[in-house]
């Protein structure tokens, strides 16, 4: 499934082509709890993931992003949905995956130094919590809703 959120007043025509972000989020379940993350520099909630690189595919992106960001091993991957978000200044295009924590314990994390700087914290949320969070928390963020925004159509689509 692929879901497309355009910014107010941009139409196909005029989507920035050229700054185009792809990347890759982890659904995790267990116990009626979700593994999410938030950046208290940034003042967002997000689902693990991150930046796709060249030579990966899908499921290892998302294998490789969860294990820096939270420690935990996931398997048995299974894609979900797309969503595409086209704004003037960039794409994003966002692809989740519901998937399993792996029968062994964390490992440390590897976060960037960007996740470093914006405080990342990863952890079981309850999963009504969680979604109540994507669907009506006020950032600080500029952009803040937009994260939100594409991280509750992504969990939504992969419950």
């Amino acid at each position: 499934m692929v879901i497309e959120i355009f910014a107010d007043g941009l139409d196909r025509e005029h989507v920035n082509r050229e700054n185009h972000h792809r990347a890759c989020r982890g659904v995790i379940l267990r116990e009626g709890k979700v593994l999410g993350e938030y950046f208290p520099k940034r003042d967002v909630f997000n689902l693990p993931g991150g930046g796709w690189e060249a030579g990966e595919t899908g499921e290892e992106c998302c294998r490789r992003e969860v294990r820096e960001e939270t420690g935990y091993e996931v398997i048995s991957l299974f894609p979900t949905v797309t969503v595409w978000e086209y704004f003037p200044e960039a794409t994003f295009e966002s692809h989740f995956f519901r998937c399993e924590v792996a029968p062994t314990e964390p490992k440390t994390t590897l976060p960037t130094d960007q996740e470093i700087i914006d405080g990342l914290q990863s952890g079981w949320y309850d999963l009504f919590d969680f979604l109540e969070r994507l669907e009506s928390y006020e950032s600080r963020d500029p952009f803040g809703s937009n994260v939100h925004q594409r991280e509750l159509i992504g969990l939504l689509n992969s419950i």
